[in-house]
């Protein structure tokens, strides 16, 4: 992992640690989350690339992908999936089916904006389908776990 890459990461864990003890990125208590990871991240979106996180438009992580290197995003509905493959040009909130994780942390994926609502998760390095409830119905992302990323003093 380059040292650009570890930097924004623990950066992004931060913020969104610092947004948690203020209460923005609480959820609801009747929120469902759930661990989707299923497979080690692929190479377009793992740890040696230089993206955060990567959505798809299919299941196991096929056809328009969204390859992000930013830490956190409180509205997919701003991006779009690229390429030339099938959801290509395409919003990505409430479009995507399965998601990769290429840090060292946890990412998690929530139903609402701002990291609200019910949500999957995958662990450091992993990919998965996100779960029926999820799927076609994510709207942000975001590196979410201080506790497994190093140098985070928490």
């Amino acid at each position: 992992m380059t040292i650009t890459k570890r930097a924004t990461s623990r950066a992004g864990v931060l913020m969104a640690t610092a947004a948690l003890a203020l209460g923005g990125l609480a959820t609801h208590a009747d929120a469902r989350s759930a661990n989707i990871s299923s497979w080690d991240s692929k190479s377009d979106c793992n740890v040696a690339s230089r993206y955060n996180f990567c959505l798809y438009y299919s299941p196991k992580a096929k056809n328009a992908p969204y390859r992000s290197t930013s830490t956190m995003i409180g509205d997919l509905g701003i991006k779009k999936f690229t390429g030339s493959q099938a959801g290509h040009g395409l919003k990505v909130r409430n479009n995507a089916a399965s998601a990769q994780n290429g840090t060292v942390c946890n990412v998690g994926i929530w139903y609402s904006p701002n990291f609200r609502g019910d949500s999957n998760w995958l662990s450091p390095h992993k990919g998965g389908n996100l779960t029926s409830w999820l799927r076609n119905n994510e709207a942000s992302i975001a590196i979410s776990d201080h506790t497994r990323c190093p140098g985070i003093g928490h």
